[in-house]
């Protein structure tokens, strides 16, 4: 919704949709406090007022009652808690790694994307058939004092920025959450995953705004033990370079979709387009003139910029995003260091998981073998198996890519796996088995 009063903004910080800030201190994430914290919100537990030892006194209380030997605790405590085994018992108990009051502000900002990309969704307690009878009694004892809903935990309540991509995420999130081993040994790497996947689509998508709910767009990546060559166009085209063009438009565009719409209210850019009106168009026109004239005092731009009246709420929007990028054009504008932090940032802390610079072919998108066998469970879901083409379309759905090159050398890693069935010589009936 488009403020009463369109005024233009001191600077260009925004508080939507992504964590980008524009200094170097900004992208210092702790990855265990931001995992923590999104557990919080996740299965809606209230974030933890006291430590780990504040937890062990109880579970000992708990026990004391339970055990016939009391020295029997200090073993049951050197099997758990001594090395931190409790956190293996549920990923519930992840919560203990983000501490109330000691939330530092940048894992906070980057956990609350996850927030965003969850979009509302909840879980249920994770299973307890696989616990054992101490385990189960430990799970018991975090269930009755840090109990769901004792404070209820806080909610982004903006709308999905990419609404196909977070209806994956609650999917895959249920999928894992009925197989709570499995997502305890793979927690971080799920969460990495989709902090790229999220970033990147949001990247692709961000200029398209005007095409409607967005969708996934082509992002190439390569196998990790695949060779890179500039013959392979698509990775070449469509792979890291053609995403860390498409990062430099995120922070400005996302400040000046924040910028006009009301506080608490605001709309991913694509809905904010299609909800605009003849009213709006008029103040859009306005505020570009202010905005203009506000930026060009701060001298904020290297050349004369203007501002062109118009009907078309396509063109007056497009406007804005042009001269709120202007600012930070090496060309155009004089703010070029701040979104090169945010890009360098981003692609350093972030989404490096997924980058390898490799010789004369730079960098390029790659996936290792562990995030492989991930991202395939995670395809074949609830199913036992899937043909590989439908593996492919299920990776494409989530925003991996592989060229036909990269996609002979998943089957290559799946027969040496075991768990591909040929039904025909052919090769045109490849299944592959999941392997959770």
């Amino acid at each position: 919704m488009i403020k009463e009063t369109l005024t233009s903004p001191n600077n260009n910080a925004f508080n939507t949709f992504l964590p980008l800030r524009t200094k170097d201190k900004h992208y210092k994430f702790c990855w265990d406090t931001v995992l923590g914290y999104f557990v919080h919100i996740l299965y809606g537990k209230s974030l933890i007022t006291g430590n780990v030892d504040d937890f062990k006194k109880l579970c000992k209380q708990r026990f004391s009652t339970k055990l016939d030997e009391s020295e029997f605790w200090y073993v049951l405590e050197k099997m758990y808690f001594e090395k931190e085994n409790f956190f293996e018992i549920s990923p519930e108990l992840l919560i203990f790694k983000a501490l109330k009051n000691e939330v530092d502000t940048n894992s906070r900002k980057l956990g609350d994307m996850y927030v965003g990309l969850l979009n509302g969704l909840r879980l249920e307690s994770s299973s307890i058939n696989d616990l054992n009878f101490i385990e189960r009694e430990i799970k018991s004892e975090f269930d009755s004092f840090y109990v769901s809903g004792k404070t209820k935990a806080s909610q982004k309540t903006e709308p999905a920025y990419l609404p196909f991509l977070s209806e994956l995420f609650k999917k895959d999130l249920d999928f894992l959450n009925k197989r709570p081993h499995y997502l305890l040994s793979n927690f971080n790497s799920v969460i990495r995953l989709y902090g790229f996947l999220y970033i990147s689509q949001m990247a692709l998508n961000i200029k398209n705004w005007a095409s409607g709910a967005p969708t996934s767009k082509p992002c190439f990546f390569i196998v990790d033990n695949e060779k890179a060559s500039d013959e392979r166009s698509q990775v070449k085209n469509f792979g890291y370079s053609q995403l860390h063009e498409y990062l430099e438009y995120l922070f400005p565009y996302l400040f000046m979709n924040e910028a006009i719409q009301v506080k608490g209210e605001v709309k991913p850019l694509w809905q904010l387009f299609e909800s605009i009106s003849e009213i709006d168009v008029t103040k859009l026109n306005q505020f570009g003139h202010n905005f203009v004239e506000d930026r060009m005092q701060r001298k904020w731009y290297n050349i004369e910029q203007r501002w062109l009246d118009s009907s078309d709420k396509k063109e007056v929007l497009n406007q804005l995003l042009s001269l709120s990028h202007a600012q930070f054009d090496n060309k155009k504008g004089r703010l070029t260091e701040y979104n090169d932090t945010v890009v360098k940032g981003t692609l350093g802390n972030i989404l490096d998981p997924f980058i390898q610079r490799r010789g004369r072919a730079g960098q390029v998108l790659t996936f290792n073998q562990d995030y492989i066998v991930l991202l395939t469970n995670l395809a074949i879901g609830e199913r036992e198996r899937l043909r590989f083409h439908e593996i492919i379309k299920e990776f494409e759905a989530r925003g991996v890519y592989f060229d036909k090159q990269s996609q002979q050398s998943l089957i290559g890693f799946y027969e040496r796996m075991g768990n591909v069935e040929r039904m025909s010589d052919s090769g045109d009936a490849v299944y592959v088995r999941k392997t959770v």
